[in-house]
């Protein structure tokens, strides 16, 4: 995605940014999206925390 765009995608977004608000976002982006890619694959079933709690009866 290229400045120009990613400016077109903030305009849409409401908010009154400057140049160079626009500059500081636009370099985090890729940062932004490698952690979306880490964050969304699916995990496997032991890490749930619900199959290794074990509540206390009493």
């Amino acid at each position: 995605m290229g400045k120009d765009e990613f400016s077109i995608i903030m305009d849409r977004t409401g908010l009154t940014l400057s140049h160079e608000q626009k500059s500081v976002l636009f370099a985090a982006y890729p940062l932004f999206q490698a952690m979306v890619a880490r964050a969304t694959p699916p995990m496997p079933r032991e890490a749930e925390p619900a199959v290794m709690f074990a509540p206390e009866v009493k």
